[in-house]
């Protein structure tokens, strides 16, 4: 089913990356100071996180990555300042992934238990995040710094995107193949009244997106791109993992009973994975030292709004 989906995307993308020299010649390219655009973005999500690999490189090629992909899209407005210059705001909502399991096939090749992906592999944590964002970015193509140079006329144009956002998110991981919210559960002791317990995790957090893409002036109106987006985040628990492993008996003290018989399972699933003990209180769950972050490969569509008044480049 994912795979039909990818495939039936950027089909689509590719038609009208075909019809982009139609009437090449019969409109004005560049973005009219002033002009509006409504568009929508959709595409492949990512978490960079604890859970999951250590690379990119093993991100992406594991054999497992394909089967589990997830997306995130949304809808923005659009407004030209220059023909190179724009700022757009616009709402988002997707859902992030990753699993210890893409480490598999890299543990099984390694022969010491201390190894990185074995290690991985063996605490056997998974995240799915819910996320919602609200960004306002800058927009530059460096080529329409000269609206009246004949590459600035071009249909095809590099950009790059740059700003600020603010986003909710609301971490899951699975049991038995529910799929379960961790931040009620307290996994690491985030917010427990005990000496060195990390602060409460706040799900509403700050974001810093930065990008590139390259889009094309499909006629007058319609614009379409591929664009890749990264946020720099200020949390570590996107993925509900950071820090150290605690005593299970402070889930006794400070959950209900039924909250507290859950969170020692999701806490620890390392005797999941293999019969090797592991998840011993003050033990590393996560690297603390490193934020998470987040990002998209994105097809942008959007449809300018032109002004009535003349380009002052057309005097």
């Amino acid at each position: 089913m994912r795979t039909r989906i990818i495939r039936h995307f950027f089909i689509l993308f590719i038609c009208i990356f075909a019809a982009r020299d139609v009437n090449a010649q019969s409109f004005e390219r560049l973005d009219v100071s002033g002009s509006w655009s409504v568009g929508f973005t959709c595409g492949m999500s990512d978490l960079w996180g604890d859970v999951g690999t250590q690379s990119i490189m093993d991100h992406y090629n594991n054999g497992r990555y394909f089967n589990s992909m997830h997306f995130m899209g949304g809808v923005f407005g659009r407004f030209a300042v220059h023909p190179a210059f724009a700022i757009r705001a616009g709402v988002n909502y997707g859902t992030v992934y990753a699993t210890d399991q893409w480490n598999y096939s890299q543990a099984t090749k390694e022969k010491t238990i201390g190894n990185d992906y074995v290690q991985r592999y063996l605490r056997f944590q998974d995240a799915k995040t819910n996320i919602w964002e609200g960004s306002l970015l800058f927009e530059i193509e460096p080529l329409r710094l000269d609206p009246e140079s004949n590459i600035a006329r071009r249909s095809g144009q590099p950009y790059i995107v740059g700003g600020l956002g603010y986003f909710h998110f609301q971490p899951y991981s699975s049991l038995n193949g529910t799929w379960i919210k961790t931040a009620p559960l307290h996994l690491e002791g985030d917010g427990f009244p005990v000496a060195g317990a990390p602060a409460l995790v706040n799900l509403y957090q700050w974001c810093v997106p930065l990008g590139f893409g390259y889009k094309f002036d499909i006629g007058p109106h319609l614009n379409v791109g591929l664009e890749y987006q990264w946020r720099m985040t200020f949390t570590d628990y996107i993925d509900g993992v950071s820090g150290k492993y605690i005593d299970p008996k402070y889930y006794d003290l400070y959950l209900s009973p039924t909250d507290a018989a859950l969170a020692k399972q999701m806490a620890n699933k390392t005797g999941q994975a293999s019969k090797i003990p592991g998840g011993l209180p003050g033990q590393l769950r996560g690297n603390s030292a490193d934020n998470d972050s987040y990002s998209t490969i994105s097809i942008i569509i959007y449809w300018k709004v032109m002004p009535h008044h003349i380009p002052w480049w057309g005097h």
